[in-house]
């Protein structure tokens, strides 16, 4: 599991503990910064200033950054790795911050040593694993031969080291723990991806069976029948109306086969009907109309992708709208063509804002419904509710 973390980008949950863990660290990194910067501005009789006031406006510029980035454009990676180099940079070069002709105090630490924590928390959750265990180290080691050295304070060996696995430690759990909860949020959405896939093949072979019957009843009500009444005539009428339904049979079975025969087609009938019934399994709450429709073959491939897009959409909608918004799926024909509707009043969204990384709408409703030839189109605004329009057209 430590070798190779889920990406932190690919999905719903993933995604929203990955806010959820920049929310958290943005509070603590102000006021760890803070408390460095009021450190550091106590040690400036034994600084370099023009050098300590450099740092400070980048050390203050990556904060501002990093808050403006997380809570504006929900996007922080970035700023966690370059706010880990900069203290790292820092560390590395910190013989150059103060005056050397000044002989520092016996109890003297670099203000420096408040930004480590953080900073190799901030690599720990940002970093891929062996980067992320590099930096954990390295700052620990620096440290151990920062604060012995005459820059750092001429510091106890054994002070320094407890330092550094105090700091080692911690950055290690806080690391630690958002990994894991990252990891559990991955194994949540490829549970729901792997449920959406097997309810895509439940509504396939519900459709198929559908089909089946279809034929059934076509054979019991046509041939059967016309078998009957063709043993039971006796009259030259009788005779007569037996030829006649076993030619009105015939013509059905023919135009019946003639339509379908690729195995794996279904009707329109019978896959808005499975994946009215997929959905109602799915929740119970998502209302579901069935307007006009009709005989129009589609084929497996077709009906497999336009089922994965609805039911994400379906998806998407109950993680995203709110509970007491209300949802509705709207299956129609169109022709030979279908449209379904996934709609909902809740919270919305503007479709310009979507994340590339958002999979969910991105790969598994645009361009899987584009993958057989279809469009897909979205509606919504912030506060005023959703609309994605799926719609397929057989090509001629």
């Amino acid at each position: 599991m430590l070798f190779k973390r889920p990406n932190p980008t690919k999905s719903f949950s993933v995604n929203r503990i990955n806010q959820l863990i920049a929310s958290v660290y943005s509070f603590i990194l102000v006021g760890v910064v803070s408390e460095a910067i009021v450190n550091g501005f106590g040690q400036l009789d034994y600084l370099n200033p023009v050098i300590f006031s450099i740092s400070i406006a980048t050390l203050v510029s990556l904060v501002l950054a990093f808050l403006i980035g997380h809570f504006a454009f929900r996007s922080s990676l970035f700023w966690f790795r370059a706010i880990a180099i900069f203290t790292l940079v820092l560390l590395l070069t910190w013989p150059l911050h103060y005056d050397s002709s000044i002989i520092l105090p016996e109890n003297f630490k670099p203000w420096i040593w408040w930004l480590l924590g953080v900073s190799a928390i901030a690599a720990g959750t940002s970093f891929t694993f062996w980067p992320a265990v590099s930096y954990l180290l390295g700052v620990s080691i620096g440290w151990i031969s920062l604060r012995v050295s005459d820059s750092g304070g001429s510091g106890e060996l054994i002070l320094a080291i407890q330092d550094a696995v105090h700091l080692l430690i911690l950055s290690s759990i806080g690391s630690a723990m958002a990994i894991v909860v990252r990891w559990q949020a991955g194994k949540t959405d490829h549970a729901n991806q792997d449920l959406i896939a097997t309810g895509v093949k439940s509504a396939q072979m519900h459709a198929l069976s559908l089909e089946q019957a279809r034929l059934d009843a076509l054979v019991h009500d046509n041939v059967l029948t016309t078998l009957l009444v063709a043993s039971k005539a006796k009259t030259a009428a009788e005779v007569s109306l037996a030829a006649k339904s076993a030619t009105e049979a015939l013509t059905k079975l023919d135009l019946d086969s003639s339509v379908s025969s690729p195995a794996g087609l279904v009707t329109q009938v019978s896959f808005f009907e499975s994946l009215r019934n997929r959905i109602g399994e799915v929740d119970p709450s998502v209302e579901v109309s069935l307007g006009q429709t009709n005989d129009s073959e589609i084929s497996q491939e077709v009906s497999e992708a336009l089922s994965e897009s609805a039911l994400q959409a379906v998806d998407n909608s109950l993680k995203h709208a709110g509970r007491n918004s209300k949802k509705r799926v709207s299956l129609q024909s169109d022709g030979e063509g279908l449209k379904i509707v996934v709609s909902d009043n809740g919270k919305g969204f503007r479709p310009s804002k979507i994340p590339k990384d958002r999979l969910g709408i991105q790969l598994s409703i645009i361009s899987r419904v584009k993958s057989v030839g279809g469009r897909v189109f979205i509606r919504s605004e912030p506060g005023k509710g959703t609309d994605i329009v799926l719609e397929w057209t057989p090509i001629d």
